[in-house]
């Protein structure tokens, strides 16, 4: 058994093979992780409806026993740049979209008991990311031609896990965080101008998670994440020190934390609500283009009609951690122009997902996710390699996404 257990868990650990795709919701962290969790909103810190469970809360694989899941999310989103009538753009006034609009993003987790009082794990997850090419660049004088212009962000996380149950009602769980990203920025500044160029980073980090029945039919959950700190990447730190950025210029995960809960309604009903809190202006990158810190809120439903047929809804809201009118790059850019290549600004996501019992250890699990579009407008008069570019430049994202997976207990 053990040498079963073994093997499965380097067959999650092989999902590292795999590239995680971009996937920015909440800035750039995904709304939620595992099915079970998408389908409700992201709500998930208090359930462990899943081996995936332990990518929100740690503590929750004490619930998971033994146990494997894999998932696919196919993300859609729409991003797009509107100049028209803003003076200093000339011949490159209009509306660009850009160009990329499906990534496919994995998952997979792994969980098993050690005795009856601790369990382990290890979970492959996206760390987020954002991605844009837009075909025609939005700087004056400077088009992006037939390459690109824009930036792409992956990242994955892989996360050894522990937990162990204080008591019946009571456990405890850590992470271990090991991060991976590559970034690759092209022709910001028109082509064979300054800003291409790609890197990778990594970054070790932790998460701990407590989860708790409160009284029947309630239990609460909450987790801390210190900001996981990535390394920095050469061509990317001096790129930004023409900018007068001195800081630190790896791409870190905020410090995060949050509290959630679990109510069941009945036998077939269950309520869930999280808070969360996402620190970006404690990242000195994100400070530097005016992001805010964040925070986000989500609430899931699940209703199981059957033994066998489980039915969720959920919503899920950050306010963008980027505001128009604000400063950004050392007040030298308005943070709505200042993020084009990187529009991550996404505030309500309304979500479905249904799961079924195939048998008494398979479940399928799949959820959609529909973020509907947000306008950022650009106030701020904005200096640039071509001159000042007054106020008005508008940034939009919409998102679509559609989740699979399956979790086998065995």
């Amino acid at each position: 058994m053990s040498n079963r257990k073994t093997r499965l868990a380097l067959a999650v650990a092989a999902v590292l093979a795999l590239p995680a795709s971009a996937f920015a919701t909440n800035g750039i962290i995904p709304a939620g992780n595992g099915m079970v969790s998408q389908g409700m909103g992201g709500a998930g810190l208090a359930n462990a409806g899943e081996a995936a469970a332990g990518m929100d809360n740690p503590a929750l694989i004490s619930q998971t026993g033994n146990a494997i899941g894999a998932g696919w999310t196919i993300f859609s989103p729409e991003r797009k740049i509107d100049t028209t009538g803003v003076p200093g753009y000339g011949p490159y006034s209009g509306v660009v979209k850009s160009d990329s609009t499906m990534f496919a993003i994995p998952q997979a987790a792994f969980t098993a008991r050690i005795n009856s009082d601790m369990n382990w794990g290890i979970m492959a997850y996206a760390m987020g990311g954002m991605n844009t090419d837009y075909r025609t660049g939005p700087f004056p004088g400077a088009p992006g031609g037939s390459t690109p212009q824009g930036v792409n962000l992956q990242g994955l996380i892989l996360a050894p896990t522990m937990s162990y149950s204080v008591n019946p009602d009571v456990a405890v769980g850590a992470s271990l965080l090991l991060g991976y990203e590559t970034l690759t920025i092209h022709n910001l500044f028109g082509q064979g101008a300054p800003g291409t160029g790609q890197g990778t980073a990594t970054g070790v980090g932790v998460k701990l998670g407590v989860d708790a029945k409160v009284a029947d039919g309630v239990e609460v959950g909450a987790m801390f994440q210190p900001k996981l700190s990535m390394g920095e990447m050469n061509y990317f730190k001096s790129f930004l020190g023409g900018f007068g950025f001195t800081g630190n210029a790896g791409l870190d995960l905020p410090t995060e934390y949050g509290v959630g809960a679990k109510f069941a309604v009945g036998p077939s009903v269950d309520i869930l609500a999280d808070a969360l809190y996402y620190d970006w202006n404690g990242v000195d990158l994100f400070k530097f283009f005016g992001w805010k810190s964040e925070p986000v809120y989500k609430i899931g439903a699940e209703f199981r009609p059957t033994d066998s047929l489980a039915l969720r809804i959920g919503y899920n809201y950050g306010k963008s951690p980027i505001q128009g009118g604000d400063p950004a790059v050392n007040g030298s850019m308005d943070a709505a122009f200042a993020n084009y290549p990187f529009p991550a600004i996404s505030q309500s996501h309304i979500t479905l997902g249904v799961g079924y019992k195939l048998d008494s250890k398979a479940t399928v699990n799949a959820y959609y996710l529909y973020a509907p579009s947000v306008t950022e407008t650009a106030t701020l008069t904005s200096m640039t390699s071509g001159g000042a570019v007054p106020g008005g430049t508008k940034v939009s994202m919409s998102q679509n996404a559609f989740g699979i997976g399956v979790n086998y207990a065995f």
